[in-house]
């Protein structure tokens, strides 16, 4: 079967690489400096600058993991989004994919990440793209998949980075995964805004944990009350009830 051909049938022009600094960075950069109209997905063996929210280094190790992006132009993106919605949909493809593929239980950790019991495996960050003139042109979602644990993983991700499958994972499967996600995630794009929220919802890593939920210096400590219809988190503090389209949320 040729590679990647259920995003081909999408319109998804597909860039493959063996080692690149940043699929977000280099795919932001592809949809500044040219006019599309259709998506493009760009997936690496190896990222050297792979980055997380606010900058943070995140560890791609070659051949261990799935790392890709979409961009998305504006004329491909649907009706009405937001970016609330197109990480929520983003979540749930991975969600949905990487759980029938390798057939192993996860759940969503409010907003962008991906939980095997209590080790992320996931990442996912959504960035804009701006063009020449500064002006908005369209959107970029990044997907990091710790597919397998490599054996040079630094002492300080040991304790809380996981892995998807048990077993080693070869360049096919990890290619036909990108495949069917990246698909998914396009047809997510036009799924109904209630059904993507609903598995969303169904599987959240966060339900009856207690949590503190940070934006800049601010901490706030609550019990998670509810995902809400705009997938906001929301939480019972000593206060009152206090909802978050933001932030980072760790388990107390």
């Amino acid at each position: 079967m040729e590679l990647f051909s259920q995003l081909k049938t999408r319109g998804v022009e597909v860039i493959d690489r063996q080692q690149v600094t940043s699929t977000n960075t280099l795919v932001k950069d592809i949809l500044a400096k040219q006019q599309r109209t259709r998506p493009i997905l760009m997936v690496a063996d190896e990222q050297t600058a792979g980055h997380g929210k606010f900058d943070r280094q995140f560890y791609s190790a070659p051949n261990s993991g799935a790392y890709f992006s979409v961009g998305l132009p504006m004329s491909a993106l649907p009706a009405g989004w937001t970016p609330q919605q197109l990480t929520v949909r983003a979540a749930v493809a991975a969600y949905q994919v990487a759980s029938q593929t390798f057939h192993c239980p996860l759940t969503i950790k409010w907003v962008n990440d991906l939980y095997r019991g209590d080790r992320k495996v996931t990442g996912i960050l959504a960035e804009t793209a701006l063009d020449q003139h500064n002006q908005l042109c369209g959107i970029v979602v990044g997907w990091g998949i710790d597919l397998t644990v490599p054996d040079d993983l630094p002492a300080e991700l040991r304790d809380r980075a996981g892995a998807i499958s048990d077993d080693p994972v070869t360049t096919k499967q990890r290619k036909t995964l990108v495949d069917a996600l990246g698909a998914r995630f396009i047809d997510l794009l036009t799924t109904p805004w209630t059904e993507v929220l609903q598995v969303y919802q169904d599987h959240q890593y966060l339900r009856g944990k207690n949590l503190m939920v940070q934006i800049g210096s601010q901490k706030t400590l609550g019990q998670f009350k509810q995902i809400t219809g705009d997938g906001y988190l929301q939480i019972q503090t000593a206060n009152g009830l206090k909802t978050f389209s933001a932030g980072t949320v760790r388990v107390q």
